[in-house]
């Protein structure tokens, strides 16, 4: 019971103090209230951008991707005459494989009946260039099913102008990206020539424009039916490059490429094997982020430091009574430690309060954007787990800022303050 009362008048002293320096006290509370906010402002949005720019990027990407593609050949015919030996062949070439995926259709008919399985589409990808007059812009070409296309990325919701409902019945039509669009200067109806990589030459007509906020999509791809593109490149209907798939779990992406790899002998790539650069973007920018807000939270820990320093030698008669009074060396260092933390949650709480709402009021800007069609406004992140990490981090760099002057006060002598 004792000891209740006097951690009670402990913390009655702490409180006496900061009020007798309320100046003092507000301008520490107000530095760890702007580096909470600050802090929370500025995860919120670069967190947020990032999950948009993530989210864009990977609506436009399959989780798994199956194809054929020439490749440097592992083994020679010499490891194969003389395994025990050390061969060295120089400039391989590479080893050429067809573009078109073996039983293709097949594959993408079982690949349906699959559970793990979101949505499958077989295309075909080639490359073309897209001419009208003097203006030649090399691109690509996506042979496609529409309807599976769709149900993979939502291609119908990137429509700006015109339709993909006339790629199947409308010979040589075609869907265009809308900066290519721009670049070309052309609109719906109008007519463009196509070259392909064998050199033959397509009229083609805009039959509708989309725009999904990723340049290398909205530059150089365009859409046409997949039984176009196969009179494109002259290739019976079983003809395809390229089986997109999405999963449930896309977690579980390279696990089950390699079941797919090695089960119809394809290559392949995941998502996060495409998406490698963003994914490492992302890893940069939260170290920026959080090195930022904690170098300002080590400088609001710094001036409560400060604070409490000045603040002991100018209480140091009063530590030297009450230490006279029977106050042990514990109770003082509560005396002192507790200011610290009143400061970091009083702070903490008010940039919880601010960042939050600066937060809320910037993701109700308004914000238009020419490359992200969907974009209206600035994206903001409000994850609880970044209002629990500034909370607990500010805390604890005022704590930790508090503890060396409270041990400091502790260990005064009191006679020899008395004695002067």
């Amino acid at each position: 019971m004792n000891r209740i009362k006097e951690g009670r008048l402990a913390i009655e002293i702490a409180f006496t103090h900061m009020r007798a320096k309320l100046k003092q006290t507000l301008v520490a509370t107000a530095g760890v209230a702007f580096g909470i906010t600050v802090f929370i402002f500025m995860v919120s949005f670069i967190k947020g951008t990032n999950n948009y720019v993530q989210d864009v990027a990977f609506e436009q990407s399959a989780h798994l991707r199956l194809f054929n593609e020439s490749k440097i050949a592992e083994t020679t015919h010499l490891d194969t005459r003389f395994p025990q030996d050390i061969n060295h062949v120089h400039h391989l070439r590479p080893k050429e494989r067809p573009a078109n995926l073996k039983d293709g259709t097949k594959v993408v008919a079982e690949l349906r009946e699959d559970e793990r399985i979101l949505a499958v589409s077989g295309t075909i990808t080639t490359q073309v260039f897209y001419r009208l007059g003097p203006i030649s812009i090399n691109g690509i070409v996506n042979g496609i099913v529409f309807e599976d296309e769709n149900q993979l990325f939502g291609l119908e919701n990137k429509l700006i102008a015109g339709s993909f409902n006339e790629l199947s019945t409308q010979p040589n039509s075609m869907v265009i990206g809308s900066t290519l669009a721009k670049n070309m200067n052309v609109a719906l109806g109008d007519k463009i020539t196509i070259t392909t990589e064998n050199g033959r030459n397509f009229l083609v007509t805009i039959i509708g424009l989309i725009k999904t906020g990723i340049s290398e999509i909205d530059q150089k791809q365009s859409y046409v039916s997949l039984k176009t593109a196969q009179g494109f490149m002259g290739v019976p209907s079983t003809f395809i490059t390229d089986i997109k798939i999405k999963i449930h779990e896309m977690e579980e992406a390279p696990d089950l490429l390699k079941k797919f790899q090695k089960r119809y002998d394809y290559q392949g790539s995941d998502w996060k094997t495409d998406n490698a650069a963003l994914l490492e973007g992302d890893i940069l920018r939260n170290m920026i982020v959080y090195g930022v807000a904690g170098t300002i939270l080590l400088v609001a820990g710094f001036g409560i430091f400060n604070i409490l320093t000045m603040m002991i030698y100018e209480k140091m008669k009063d530590i030297a009574i009450l230490k006279a009074m029977g106050f042990s060396d514990v109770d003082v260092r509560w005396i002192f430690l507790t200011q610290a933390v009143v400061i970091g949650v009083i702070g903490s709480i008010l940039g919880l309060a601010f960042g939050f709402l600066l937060s809320y009021a910037t993701s109700k800007a308004p914000f238009e954007s020419d490359v992200i069609v969907t974009m209206d406004h600035l994206p903001m992140s409000f994850d609880p787990v970044y209002y629990i990490s500034g909370i607990t981090f500010g805390i604890l760099t005022t704590s930790l800022s508090g503890f060396l002057p409270s041990r400091k006060a502790a260990k005064l002598d009191p006679i020899s303050i008395l004695r002067g």
